[in-house]
């Protein structure tokens, strides 16, 4: 993993995707234009954010990464990736589709996921040059959105065995305290789950979301040695924006990815 610091940017880097073909950024927070609970790097237009200070911020990113285009959808925790090669690349459009995913073969555009506590997954197949990157909550990962990811690339024509995996910052099970009726889902969705991908503690269960990104990896035929796991929790630190530790006030950061 690499941490970068441009500019007033800071971003880190999973290394396993540079290193196959893939530019790769896990934004923090610092660095944009946006102030209050949404300073400084808020990349979200629905949080209630000044749109002219979100744009500053799609600006400076773009002039700082190098990228000349930077897509992004409007997330809605559900499991629709949205295949890039089949449409027009103008932003603006873009952003208001209803999608968690994205997939393309194209070059030099960059697409990207806001989180808060979300993990942003960015999925490479490097002998094909398909990317595809995944918006995982838990509703997504429970309706299917990893699956999903996988199966656009593999449409596509990618090999699973060949696939890299990056997964960026997102919340740790010890900050994500949930009810019976969320650990009842993922009951369902992962039966074998108990101890580790939940487990009560002090009178609550805690989620652990990497842990059933993993297991949705695993049960595809993705190994370990696949997978880079940037090993960030959003909530524990103060350089992510984290949706549960502002008590649902927060701006989004980005995670975004280009093939060379």
């Amino acid at each position: 993993m690499r941490r970068i610091q441009q500019k007033g940017l800071i971003f880190y880097q999973s290394e396993p995707l540079l290193n196959a073909g893939a530019h790769n950024f896990f934004f923090a927070r610092q660095g944009g234009f946006s102030s209050g609970p949404y300073a400084e790097l808020n990349m979200s237009f629905r949080v209630g954010d000044d749109k002219k200070l979100v744009l500053s911020n799609y600006r400076k990113v773009r002039e700082v990464i190098g990228l000349k285009s930077l897509v992004t959808v409007h997330q809605v925790h559900g499991a629709k990736v949205l295949d890039l090669d089949r449409e027009p690349l103008a932003e603006d459009r873009l952003r208001g589709l209803e999608f968690d995913g994205m997939v393309t073969t194209k070059k030099d555009i960059g697409i990207g996921v806001l989180v808060a506590d979300c993990f942003p997954l960015v999925l490479l197949d490097p002998k094909r040059k398909i990317l595809a990157i995944a918006h995982c909550g838990r509703k997504g990962i429970v309706a299917g959105i990893i699956e999903n990811a996988l199966k656009a690339i593999t449409a596509k024509g990618g090999e699973l065995k060949d696939l890299i995996a990056a997964l960026g910052p997102g919340v740790c099970p010890k900050c994500y305290p949930v009810g019976d009726e969320i650990i009842s889902e993922f009951k369902d969705r992962f039966p074998q789950g108990a101890g580790a991908i939940w487990r009560g503690e002090e009178d609550a269960y805690h989620l652990d979301l990497k842990a059933a990104i993993f297991s949705v990896l695993k049960e595809s035929g993705i190994g370990l040695d696949q997978i880079d796991d940037l090993g960030l929790c959003a909530c524990c630190s103060e350089e992510f924006f984290s949706h549960r530790r502002s008590k649902g006030r927060a701006g989004r950061q980005l995670a975004a990815a280009m093939l060379e």
